[in-house]
């Protein structure tokens, strides 16, 4: 373990303990209510952007904080108004689909839970998570490669087959689901931040998939 490892565990020790305590008295739900859209970025920036720097540790090996790293955090603290918005837009359609007999089990506040995390995830979730990787690669290939790239070349530096797989038929049924039904049972001033901590999962994930992108670019390269 190298020294700025001890630092930074220190730095993520405290945010842990800002999150509790915060939690404890309070302070997110009131700043979630009154604030919404400003609470949903700072959250997801602060969060995603902490999962990014882990990421960046488990990859290369060093903690970087650069123009890429900045880009990112932007990017997720605008996912995390998105975020913020379809949160809502489900949990109240989930509802209504619910009362008009389009869902099972109107009423039980599981099912709810469940029905909103599962349209949710099937509906906003993909798309999120594309256009979060979008942002990736395009402050990757910009600000660390120091290439010039258009949206169009951002978006086709995808690996889109690995992307569709990892996403949609692994981490979105056996993740995502399951832990936001427990976050949509959850009282709604706290479902947000519920989220942004777990975005330091997504960044996670996000290091299985670039690591497994790495792998297939890997293999086409091999002389056959």
């Amino acid at each position: 373990m190298k020294r700025s490892d001890i630092w930074w565990a220190a730095a993520y020790g405290l945010l842990a303990v800002f999150t509790v305590l915060f939690c404890v008295t309070g302070g997110f739900a009131k700043v979630n209510i009154a604030y919404p859209y400003l609470a949903g970025f700072a959250q997801f920036a602060v969060y995603a952007t902490a999962g990014e720097l882990l990421s960046g540790r488990m990859l290369e090996g060093t903690w970087q904080i650069n123009r890429a790293t900045w880009f990112k955090s932007l990017s997720w603290g605008i996912g995390g108004v998105l975020v913020t918005l379809a949160f809502t837009v489900f949990s109240q359609g989930t509802r209504q689909a619910m009362a008009a007999g389009l869902l099972p089990g109107y009423g039980n506040a599981l099912a709810q839970a469940f029905f909103t995390s599962l349209t949710n995830n099937l509906f906003f979730a993909p798309i999120h998570s594309a256009l979060m990787r979008v942002c990736g690669n395009y402050a990757e290939i910009r600000f660390l490669a120091g290439q010039h790239i258009t949206p169009r070349q951002a978006v086709d530096s995808v690996d889109w087959g690995e992307l569709i797989d990892f996403t949609l038929f692994k981490t979105i049924p056996l993740f995502w689901i399951p832990v936001n039904t427990v976050g949509f049972l959850l009282p709604q001033e706290y479902r947000i931040v519920f989220a942004a901590v777990l975005s330091l999962a997504f960044g996670i994930l996000m290091t299985v998939l670039k690591l497994r992108e790495r792998k297939n670019r890997s293999r086409k390269e091999l002389p056959i």
